[in-house]
């Protein structure tokens, strides 16, 4: 595990934009997709799309989850675990119908126990994350904090609890907690097809080159140059400002970044690669007498 880290280290080194990282697909990412029924782009009305969509503002109410920052307290390339990771419990709040109190994910989790098959901090894949989240499941983050590193996959280091006096108190691993776990997952393609899934189901992960996203400080991204997928993010929505079709795009580097931690680029022009590397995973249905968890 330690000998991989250092590989991808060097990658990550030579990459274009500072704040960049290796997409990639670990050994143990070995089912790239699971689908058991249809997408939304083969049972809906494509010519009935709605013109935008804006997951952070439906009828005034806010059905996203909260900004993230991958990069404290320290660097970590763990894009790809937070645009997954976004997606789906944002999905979990729109299926909630943003009911209090919120679900947040413990992305830390992924670093510490999902390395063979989603990643770590020198980078990993969205639909490894999916597929590790199927497999084993996540808990909250109220059960483990994000510290933007990579640990030993550990009982105290899935869920824990601490106790005082500050300073020579002891922490030990929670034994009762909740985990949330993905029903299907795959990629999507096509402009109106990663639409037909926003509007339908919820927020998904992107691929994007994040050379321009370093300087951006507001505004409809334009540039169209050739892409070299770097980092992940996830797409919230959609819409047209002054004539020019964009995407509603949520980063990872902080409220502080670009609107509020948000951004838009152009839709419709594979803008910095955003169109070529789209994947959803929807939660595990609740169906009746069954919940969106189960208990550890």
């Amino acid at each position: 595990m330690r000998l991989l880290a250092v590989v991808l280290a060097i990658a990550v080194a030579v990459s274009a934009s500072p704040r960049s990282t290796k997409i990639f697909n670990p050994p143990g990412h070995t089912q790239p997709r699971h689908v058991t029924g249809p997408e939304p782009y083969q049972y809906i009305n494509m010519s009935a799309l709605p013109t935008s969509v804006d997951w952070r503002n439906v009828n005034g109410q806010n059905l996203v989850t909260k900004d993230l920052n991958q990069h404290i307290p320290q660097y970590c390339g763990s894009c790809w675990a937070h645009g997954a990771m976004s997606s789906l419990a944002d999905r979990i709040s729109i299926l909630r119908k943003g009911a209090w109190p919120q679900i947040n994910l413990a992305i830390q989790y992924i670093l510490n126990c999902g390395t063979d098959m989603a990643g770590s901090c020198y980078g990993g894949s969205a639909t490894g994350a999916f597929q590790f989240v199927k497999e084993n499941g996540i808990p909250q983050d109220t059960c483990l904090l994000y510290q933007a590193d990579d640990f030993d996959c550990t009982p105290i280091n899935t869920c824990r609890n601490c106790k005082g006096p500050p300073g020579q108190g002891t922490c030990w691993a929670q034994q009762n907690y909740t985990k949330y776990y993905v029903d299907q997952y795959n990629d999507v393609n096509g402009v109106q097809n990663i639409m037909a899934e926003i509007a339908t189901r919820g927020p998904v992960a992107a691929g994007i080159d994040a050379t321009v996203l370093e300087d951006y400080k507001g505004g409809i991204i334009t540039q169209t140059q050739p892409a070299d997928i770097n980092h992940i993010i996830s797409i919230v929505g959609y819409g047209t400002a002054n004539g020019v079709d964009y995407w509603i795009g949520r980063n990872s580097w902080g409220q502080y970044w670009g609107e509020g931690g948000w951004f838009r680029i152009i839709r419709g022009k594979n803008a910095l690669g955003i169109e070529e590397m789209v994947s959803w995973a929807t939660p595990r249905s609740p169906g009746k007498g069954s919940s969106y968890w189960s208990h550890s």
